[in-house]
């Protein structure tokens, strides 16, 4: 395989996997291959083509590697590539297998061991990619800025389903834009179209806080008797949520006491929800998909009642 000048459609995974089978026994030669098979590539292309190759990656290869000037600093490079916010390009990408694979690298990066297991075995696994919206965007509806994307790599098909989603609550829900006299309770609300009060009060300054699912790794099985009136699903255990305890609608260090280890329960779940063209997400905190694409997802899913959710914060 050698390198290809602005490629379409590289496979990125066959690069992966070749580097990784080389490292040990020929990590000259790898490395060498390696520079060959990503010159031509976008920034996008090689993040994803490292993630791939990281996680292929045993304890020797990497010694190995870690004798040679340039596989420190690939090493070095991947590892630090773990502790950043991943950029979430506009999806779908150029194919649907670059679609894949940059998906597929994330819940190998990030995702838990079981998450890996279920997708190295072709299993389904649901991926969210969220970009960080302030809660009062929208006038507290919620923005369908985020991606859920549906993986599937049974039977060899990986494929790549993707969906605008929202995977955080809008002002609408806050304790904070209830009506006080003829104000609000706190007047940064006060062009919420308020709805009526979700959360709890984790902090104890008599405030409902809004959260939002941290990001993790979850399993989720069909919710019995739906939700909103359509098929949707749940949490097998108690979700960790974070909370806006500053009022400020974002999700940061700046909140104190935000980590909610208890209160969501099961409670966040993934649903339908307003159409794109309403403008409102009905998130409080749960992963919605509009309505008038909801029917794909669903069919996308077809007969799974139960799938691992990698849920992941980008930028």
């Amino acid at each position: 395989m050698g390198a290809t000048i602005n490629p379409i459609d590289p496979d990125l995974e066959s690069f992966a996997r070749a580097f990784a089978s080389r490292a040990a026994a020929a990590p000259d030669e790898a490395l060498q291959q390696w520079r060959a098979d990503t010159a031509g590539l976008t920034e996008v292309q090689r993040d994803i083509g490292g993630r791939l190759a990281a996680a292929q990656l045993d304890w020797q290869a990497k010694a190995v590697l870690g004798t040679r000037r340039d596989g420190t600093a690939l090493i070095t490079e991947w590892d630090a590539d773990r502790l950043r916010a991943p950029y979430v390009p506009r999806l779908p990408l150029l194919s649907q297998r670059q679609t894949y694979a940059y998906c597929a690298g994330i819940v190998l990066q990030r995702g838990t061991a079981a998450a890996v297991n279920a997708l190295q075995q072709g299993r389904m696994i649901l991926v969210g990619l969220r970009r960080e919206t302030s809660t009062l965007a929208n006038q507290g509806l919620g923005v369908y800025d985020d991606h859920i994307v549906v993986l599937n790599g049974g039977d060899g098909l990986r494929t790549a389903r993707v969906f605008p989603a929202c995977t955080e609550p809008g002002a609408q829900y806050a304790h904070r834009a209830s009506p006080v006299g003829n104000g609000r309770l706190d007047d940064r609300y006060k062009n919420v179209r308020f709805k009526h009060t979700e959360g709890f009060d984790v902090n104890g300054d008599g405030i409902a806080e809004i959260g939002r699912l941290r990001a993790g790794t979850y399993f989720f099985g069909e919710k019995p008797r739906g939700h909103v009136k359509r098929r949707a699903f749940e949490a097998t255990r108690t979700q960790t949520a974070e909370r806006d305890t500053n009022g400020d609608g974002r999700f940061n260090a700046f909140d104190p006491n935000r980590i909610d280890t208890k209160n969501a329960q099961t409670t966040m779940y993934i649903h339908r929800g307003g159409t794109q063209a309403s403008g409102n997400t009905w998130s409080a905190g749960c992963q919605t998909i509009p309505d008038d694409l909801y029917y794909r997802f669903l069919a996308s899913l077809g007969q799974m009642s139960s799938f691992h959710y990698v849920l992941v914060d980008g930028y």
